[in-house]
């Protein structure tokens, strides 16, 4: 492990200090310019805590000669083996000593008010989660599209999917939040970093989300994952037609709501009731899901398929509902063209990117 600690924390406004945590591997091309980015920040970190999963470049060599001018703390820990990113990321954000944690690629380019603008959200004690817009980049000089884009507003808590996977790099998270369980114990389809931490967030607080464009998003051939493709005007009906398997969808939603049902047995007791509230949504909602999965089983006759979906309806499931613990408005065409008049789908997919989506 490194420890340079080289100039002092500026807070601003805010009594809250935060820190970056990085992941890093194999990132000797753009990370010197990320690191750049960081220590021009208007509001300076607390510390920077990176950890390295088993890079073979000169990544390491990088942040070393970083921590000799950093204006703030570097930390930096090398993994005995190989974790993969999400576990890598996770690993830096239990190392972090911040009341706040901000995720960082090794790729990116932050813009210098970040921090401050990011942490300024959390003078709201209710705010577990601040996410803002971004723009995607090859070059400082060649951008692309937003992604992700949102328009500034508070989704309070219970009023957003639980379940949409939007980039780590773009989050700031409170550092009670990821102690609220045992983040290795997160099921499969909910594995990578930035979904749990959403899912956590979406579960204990407010999210607040920011127009304001705060990184550039590079995109190269090395990136685990890219930007999802520009908005279309067709995009809304093609991802309103893909097929996932409902039963595996139940299947997670009830494991994560036991997750918080477990968590809320040691939780203080505001939070508890909280926990305990999202914990028997998510249920409610796998049975949703359970049911649903019949209505698109080749063992299911139309008869029974009608039948279903007439008890779906009466049972208001198909009702508008912002937080999408019912399964939406959205469903009541798909089930009943594609499910019961066997109108094909466009594709079948796994629920694993956004889960939510209807």
């Amino acid at each position: 492990m490194i420890r340079k600690r080289i100039g002092h924390l500026e807070t601003g406004s805010s009594p809250l200090s935060i820190s970056i945590a990085m992941a890093t591997y194999n990132g000797e091309r753009y990370i010197k310019e990320q690191l750049d980015s960081l220590a021009k920040q208007t509001m300076l970190p607390l510390e920077l805590v990176v950890t390295d999963d088993g890079s073979t470049d000169a990544t390491l060599r990088i942040v070393e000669d970083f921590t000799r001018v950093s204006p703030f703390l570097v930390s930096v820990y090398r993994n005995e083996t190989r974790l993969g990113f999400a576990e890598n990321f996770l690993k830096a954000a239990s190392l972090c000593q911040g009341d706040l944690i901000a995720f960082c690629d090794q790729d990116d380019i932050w813009m210098e008010s970040k921090l401050r603008v990011c942490s300024e959200k959390f003078t709201d004690p209710e705010v577990a989660l601040v996410i803002h817009s971004a723009q995607t980049f090859r070059s400082p000089e060649d951008r692309g599209h937003y992604f992700p884009e949102f328009r500034t507003q508070t989704l309070r808590c219970g009023r957003c999917n639980p379940f949409v996977s939007l980039p780590g790099f773009a989050m700031v998270i409170r550092q009670d939040i990821l102690k609220i369980t045992d983040n290795a114990c997160r099921p499969r389809k909910v594995h990578n970093h930035d979904l749990w931490v959403w899912y956590l967030a979406s579960s204990v607080g407010s999210i607040v989300t920011l127009a304001d464009v705060l990184a550039l998003y590079r995109q190269h051939p090395s990136n685990i994952f890219g930007a999802r493709e520009q908005n279309t005007p067709f995009k809304p009906l093609k991802e309103g037609t893909m097929l996932f398997d409902y039963s595996d969808v139940a299947d997670y939603e009830i494991a994560c709501s036991r997750i918080l049902a477990n968590a809320a047995g040691s939780a203080s007791s505001l939070l508890q009731k909280t926990l305990s509230q999202s914990a028997n949504l998510l249920a409610y909602r796998s049975r949703l899901h359970r049911i649903r999965a019949r209505l698109y089983s080749s063992d299911s006759s139309i008869a029974t398929k009608v039948k279903i979906f007439c008890y779906l309806i009466f049972a208001g499931a198909y009702l508008p509902d912002r937080a999408r613990h019912r399964l939406g408005t959205r469903a009541v065409a798909k089930d009943l063209f594609i499910a019961i008049a066997g109108f094909p789908g466009t594709t079948h997919t796994t629920p694993a990117v956004s889960p939510g989506q209807q």
